[in-house]
């Protein structure tokens, strides 16, 4: 290996360090129920007791990781079908349990079609270049997931970026591309760095007016938003005019492995024969599907916890809000705290994990330089105690944010 790059490699991750940036994974000691109490391994300064901290930083909404109901199914699918397959869908890699989940999503998605990928990304990164090339135009979201941005830059089409909340600028860029063989509009359903749910009605409303291809991706929206969970679409009433929405099983469904996209026949039936991931990626395995299949199934019957989850966002919002703080969402469980410089919300952060809520914060560049986050993923598991726990630390955090920002203004005096 060149030596060049292993120092350009160590000097780049030292600069993240001295930066703050470094991402450490934090170790917890036990797994399921993680938001109602996850025990990070080694919590106190000497490393040696693990205690109990109130997670934010987890997708598991409805709290189904820790279903008796999912759990069964994944140690009958296990039993048997065994581990997994050891080869791709087109080969020998498709079981009963796979049809049978392509079944249930269709159904439960009210759509024509269902395909299954390894994984949401997967999906993401899959569905671009096999409907799309240098004739097309695919106009996306500035907001949208780092997945689909890289699958479509895959597709080698003209990548034209819209602003987020603005239709009169999507629609400037519809009336522009006219001069492509075919377009797409594409966006996530709930933005995973506002917590911002998409205008979906208005995006189909100039989508069918240009005549162009309409793509979702609802990794945070489905199990969630809509009377029963469908989604971002359900919640918008237009189920029935998005033409592919891509999701995963690893969110609000279990936390389980895999992703799917679902839409028109043709779509579906086509990626089937050109998507790389679907063609040269192993087969979702058994148990994964089988807990997929069952967190669907409570969805279909009304037994989710979604008014629980919904009462908890409800509460942990509106004391935010009370408390003077600047909260971006409130429709979803993905809610954002605007907190300002970098500095301020690395203190913040820090103080709030001293005081047992682990959270994770949103900074340059995934948001506007200055505008650090603080991103709060709520879940049907946490208790009331767990939201007044959290609502009192977070009001401990004014004198540590007037401590920083005196820091900071000291800094810029000696400059």
């Amino acid at each position: 290996m060149s030596q060049a790059l292993r120092d350009l490699l160590r000097s780049e991750t030292d600069r993240l360090k001295g930066a703050g940036l470094y991402k450490r994974e934090v170790v917890f000691s036990r797994s399921g129920g993680m938001a109602a109490g996850g025990m990070v391994a080694g919590r106190r300064a000497d490393d040696t007791v693990d205690q109990p901290v109130v997670n934010y930083t987890t997708h598991d909404f409805l709290g189904l990781s820790v279903d008796p109901q999912l759990q069964q199914a994944a140690i009958e699918a296990l039993q048997k079908y065994g581990v997994g397959l050891s080869s791709q869908r087109v080969m020998c890699g498709t079981l009963p349990i796979h049809k049978e989940l392509e079944d249930w999503l269709r159904g439960f998605l009210k759509v024509p079609d269902v395909i299954l990928y390894g994984s949401g990304y997967h999906a993401n990164i899959g569905i671009f270049a096999p409907l799309f090339g240098a004739k097309d135009c695919i106009i996306c979201d500035g907001g949208v997931h780092p997945s689909l941005a890289e699958g479509a830059r895959l597709a080698g089409a003209r990548l034209v970026t819209f602003r987020s909340d603005d239709p009169d600028d999507l629609e400037d860029i519809l009336r522009r591309s006219k001069w492509a063989r075919f377009r797409a509009v594409v966006t996530n359903g709930v933005h995973p760095f506002t917590g911002r749910i998409s205008d979906l009605a208005s995006i189909c409303d100039l989508a069918e007016r240009h005549d162009a291809v309409v793509i979702v991706d609802d990794a945070l929206g489905i199990g969630v938003l809509g009377d029963r969970g469908r989604g971002s679409a359900e919640h918008a009433g237009v189920l029935e005019r998005v033409h592919l929405i891509t999701g995963t099983f690893s969110k609000a469904l279990g936390g389980a492995t895999g992703g799917f996209a679902a839409g028109q026949a043709e779509i579906i039936e086509w990626l089937r024969q050109k998507s790389s991931p679907y063609m040269f990626s192993a087969a979702l395995p058994p148990a994964m599907a089988a807990v997929a299949m069952a967190a669907l199934q409570i969805l279909e019957s009304g037994e989710a916890p979604l008014p629980g989850l919904r009462d908890n966002v409800r509460t942990l919002f509106e004391g935010l809000i009370e408390r003077k703080f600047r909260v971006l969402g409130g429709q979803h469980p993905l809610l954002i705290v605007e907190i300002g410089p970098y500095e301020i919300l690395r203190e913040t952060v820090n103080h709030l994990y001293d005081n047992g809520i682990y959270c994770h914060g949103l900074c340059y560049p995934v948001v506007p330089e200055g505008e650090a986050r603080i991103r709060l993923m709520v879940s049907a598991l946490h208790s009331a105690a767990h939201i007044q726990q959290t609502l009192k630390a977070f009001e401990s955090t004014r004198e540590v944010a007037a401590f920083a920002v005196d820091a900071l203004e000291a800094l810029g005096s000696l400059e």
